[in-house]
């Protein structure tokens, strides 16, 4: 019973873990305000690329071209990120926490989560290329730790 309890405890804690982590990291196409976005390619956030690296244009061309190539990628792990996140709450409002159905919904969202940062982290990397060393290790340097977690502080909720 205790170890039962213990390996629910702590898929819940992944689980949300995996929440917190993945809702910002794929939001290709879940992002609404059309003011900050050009057709919804998000090239309006990659000016600050263009100013702060001081990129030239020929870069900043290929970094737009490498940032549109990877959005049908994003897209579609938005979408699984989703379906995950979807069949999780819908079994989790049962209440039978236990359930097999559970464990592999569990599963499947840690994958997708995984799936996802995977493809970011080869995305960030191809984006680097593209730059000097000096620019490439401040674009990483910015990016890597928002992809990996790392600028996020750890909530106490009172422990």
């Amino acid at each position: 019973m205790k170890r039962g309890l213990i390996i629910l405890l702590l898929a819940v804690a992944a689980a949300t873990a995996a929440f917190f982590i993945t809702r910002n990291q794929c939001q290709c196409g879940t992002r609404l305000d059309a003011t900050s976005h050009d057709g919804e390619t998000m090239l309006p956030e990659l000016e600050w690329l263009h100013q702060e690296l001081k990129l030239d244009d020929t870069q900043f061309a290929k970094v737009k071209a490498q940032h549109l190539a990877y959005k049908p990628t994003c897209e579609a792990l938005c979408m699984k990120v989703m379906t995950a996140r979807k069949k999780l709450s819908q079994l989790a409002a049962q209440g039978n926490l236990s359930s097999p159905e559970l464990d592999a919904a569990l599963q499947e969202q840690a994958a997708v989560h995984v799936e996802c940062q995977k493809a970011l982290l080869r995305h960030l990397h191809q984006t680097a290329g593209l730059m000097s060393e000096s620019q490439a290790r401040q674009y990483l340097d910015a990016m890597l730790p928002q992809v990996i977690g790392a600028a996020a502080e750890p909530v106490s909720h009172g422990h």
